[in-house]
């Protein structure tokens, strides 16, 4: 005999209501949170961390000047920066590169290739699944994702009031579109990518292939953090050392010539006071001398020459970093500056001096540095 068990109609109805009830409050409350989350996890990648370029190229800035209205400032005396490059684990921040890429109008190159004899282009199969709409998830091959930082934030040549670039993020094998299908077939034949600081080839940067900088980091001096002390201009004698007690360091001048006939040349590793100096540098054969000799013996000294013969009007004076470091105690970068002015001077036909007048000074900065967000540059 079979029992069968059968509830009343409203009592089925109350419960079928109930279990509709329970289901859908879970996957509403699992939904918001995920979707909080989300947005939670991306609001400091979109509002507040990175800048955005006007249009994106492959090239980090590293160390440039940042202008609102322009964005990287080219300059040209700028040192070079030694650059690191990591690659990122950050989903969310992979695919908020990856989506900014496509928003600029970029396609990756994955999965193109070229035919060696014809050159033409073939495609290997879909790469990418565009984003499902409708906040069902976006499903895609994100492409390799990669950091680019200085090595040291030290090297940074920041300056009050001045954000600099400390970051980019970029896209590798991106380009933007119409420039795939060349590219593409450039690629199969050429892997290696030049990255340097100002385009120029870099064989240890860590980048191949083609690739599109999407979003930038930006740092600059905090102002309640910066503190100054200024050695004063001091005059310079020939061959007599001037002691700067606070920068911890001795300061001496020197005459450098070619004796006629010989074939020793002015002393190795001289920085210019100068680029033009430094290009006509083997036609030189006088040299003023400045030398910065630390009293720590694990700073190395520095030479620093200014042209005697043949004159250079324009290469009087020098102005630039010669020492900096991070503090791990306190996050300070601290940094000594040399300012050099050559006021008077002249060498006889026999490559004699004959005067001599310069002036010296030393400073010494320590500072902070803070994270740049959106919004701080309109302050």
């Amino acid at each position: 005999m079979t029992i069968v068990w059968a509830p009343r109609g409203n009592h089925l109805t109350k419960l079928l209501t109930l279990v509709a009830f329970v289901i859908i409050s879970c996957l509403t409350g699992c939904t918001a949170t995920t979707k909080d989350t989300y947005k939670k996890g991306m609001e400091p990648l979109v509002d507040k961390e990175y800048f955005l370029p006007k249009k994106p190229v492959d090239r980090h800035y590293i160390g440039y000047a940042w202008s609102k209205q322009f964005g990287p400032v080219e300059d040209p005396s700028a040192p070079d920066i030694r650059i690191k490059v990591e690659k990122s684990f950050n989903t969310l921040q992979q695919q908020f590169a990856y989506n900014l890429g496509l928003s600029f109008g970029g396609q990756s190159i994955k999965g193109f290739t070229s035919d060696p004899y014809s050159g033409t282009v073939i495609t290997q199969g879909a790469t990418v699944q565009a984003g499902v709409e409708g906040g069902k998830g976006r499903t895609s091959q994100l492409e390799d994702v990669k950091i680019i930082s200085p090595v040291s934030l030290a090297d940074i040549p920041f300056e009050s009031n001045i954000p600099y670039v400390t970051e980019a993020l970029r896209l590798e094998n991106f380009v933007l579109k119409g420039e795939a299908g060349i590219q593409a077939g450039v690629t199969a034949q050429v892997s290696t990518f030049q990255a340097g600081a100002k385009g120029q080839s870099k064989s240890d940067s860590g980048l191949t292939g083609e690739g599109l900088v999407v979003a930038y980091k930006l740092h600059m001096i905090d102002p309640k953090t910066y503190v100054r002390q200024d050695s004063g201009t001091i005059a310079m004698e020939l061959d007599k050392p001037v002691d700067f007690p606070k920068a911890n360091a001795f300061v001496k001048s020197q005459f450098s010539a070619i004796e006629a006939g010989s074939n020793q040349p002015l002393p190795r590793n001289l920085l210019w006071s100068c680029d033009r100096a430094n290009a006509k540098s083997k036609d030189i054969v006088a040299a003023w001398i400045i030398e910065i000799r630390p009293k720590d013996p694990k700073r190395k000294s520095l030479s620093i020459a200014f042209p005697a013969f043949p004159k250079m009007e324009d290469c009087q004076s020098f102005s630039d970093v010669i020492y900096s470091r991070i503090d791990p105690l306190t996050d300070k970068i601290i940094r000594q500056k040399i300012n050099i002015t050559i006021l008077e001077e002249e060498v006889s036909d026999s490559l004699k001096p004959l005067k001599w007048q310069a002036q010296v000074s030393l400073v010494e900065e320590s500072f902070n540095i803070k994270l740049v967000k959106q919004g701080d540059l309109g302050k």
